[in-house]
């Protein structure tokens, strides 16, 4: 039978529209969900009776200024609606809270009943001066215990929409949900989603990683920011180490992402990777790098001087070309790889691969491909 061209590309898309379909179909049978109307009142009971979880790796990123936690309870109290929340329920029925930390922390804090890590129960937050307007300028100071009755009552009957990801779900669903919530424009960073993540999965290689991150020759060098230090940028490098290290060659595009898939291939055991030989190999490398460096290891090199702060091209580079080539470097001096290493942060083959999209897939491969062979000799 003769098709036409036309005929032809509309039986391609139909079998590509089925495929997505059935795609769709067959994702969707992951996840079964719920919605529910609350009151905060009645979220704070479920919290009080350990019928609603906060996990701790959660927990420690409830950072709300004073202003924003003032502001959604003055929102409460005005009436305003608030976004849902989203929880994944156990076999037993219990909540586990999986995105809206700070308005529910905010909500237990403001009402005297949010524990901390240690399971103490944290002080009653005040209300503050939210603005030079504010719209409750007199509620200025008080706390929820101070409040009337019938402001006590608005929040504690303010309603909620709850999203459940029910028992029977795809395991680990409650993560990717998780995942998808908070990246791309979220208040929290890639690494600190990934921690959450993963240590809910496996706390032994989370710990690993906190470990390494603890290793002087790594962590004395690295000259963080205070954000930085508080968002775990140094096991976001750790990672993006060993990520570039053993995987380069699969990269094409989104670095935060491909990072992401290759350790929870590793977790899930999709992927080979000894921590027995993967320590040793790091230690050795940061200490070599660290001797001959110190705190200019991650700057760049220009006008015959260290200037700047940390560059991420600097780092996977240097460190993924020097652990490429470890046997080598061991044998040099400190002044020897020094100068090497100042040599190569001056390259034409590196500088013109960093800067604007300087992870698009070419530029990367090309300039980890070039640190690999520039630290062979």
């Amino acid at each position: 039978m003769l098709y036409s061209k036309g005929e032809k590309t509309m039986t391609t898309i139909e079998k590509k529209r089925q495929q997505v379909d059935s795609e769709i179909e067959e994702a969707r049978n992951d996840i079964r969900t719920d919605k529910l109307d609350i009151s905060y009142g009645e979220i704070a009971n479920l919290y009080e009776n350990r019928e609603l979880i906060i996990r701790p790796e959660y927990q420690r990123f409830f950072r709300w200024t004073a202003t924003q936690k003032t502001r959604f309870i003055e929102s409460i109290l005005l009436g305003f609606p608030t976004p849902a929340i989203f929880v994944a329920e156990d076999d037993k029925g219990v909540w586990e809270l999986v995105d809206g930390l700070q308005r529910i922390s905010t909500v237990l804090e403001f009402m005297g009943k949010l524990s901390d890590e240690n399971g103490d129960i944290l002080p009653a937050s005040r209300l503050i001066r939210s603005g030079h307007n504010p719209q409750l300028p007199s509620a200025v100071e008080m706390t929820f215990s101070e409040l009337s009755l019938q402001a006590r009552l608005s929040i504690k009957r303010a309603g909620c929409r709850v999203e459940v990801i029910k028992s029977g779900s795809k395991p680990n669903m409650k993560y990717e949900v998780f995942e998808r919530l908070n990246t791309g424009g979220s208040v929290l960073t890639p690494q600190e989603v990934r921690n959450c993540i993963f240590r809910a999965t496996n706390p032994d290689f989370v710990a690993w990683i906190e470990s390494l991150a603890k290793f002087p020759a790594f962590l004395d060098n690295l000259c963080l920011s205070e954000f930085q230090q508080s968002t775990m940028f140094d096991q976001g490098l750790i990672l993006r180490y060993f990520t570039i290290k053993n995987a380069v060659e699969e990269f094409e595009h989104d670095v935060e992402p491909f990072i992401t898939d290759f350790v929870r291939q590793i977790l899930e055991e999709k992927r080979p990777f000894k921590k027995n030989m993967e320590e040793p190999l790091f230690k050795n490398t940061f200490q070599c790098i660290g001797n001959a460096m110190g705190e200019d290891a991650w700057r760049h090199y220009r006008s015959g001087k260290h200037s700047g702060p940390l560059s991420v091209y600097v780092f996977e580079t240097v460190s993924t070309g020097v652990a490429h080539n470890i046997k080598h470097i061991s044998s040099l001096s400190k002044r020897k790889l020094k100068n090497r290493i100042i040599e190569f942060k001056q390259q034409d083959k590196f500088i013109n691969n960093t800067g604007a999209g300087a992870n698009i897939k070419s530029k990367l491969l090309s300039r980890i491909q070039f640190a690999r062979e520039f630290f062979t000799s």
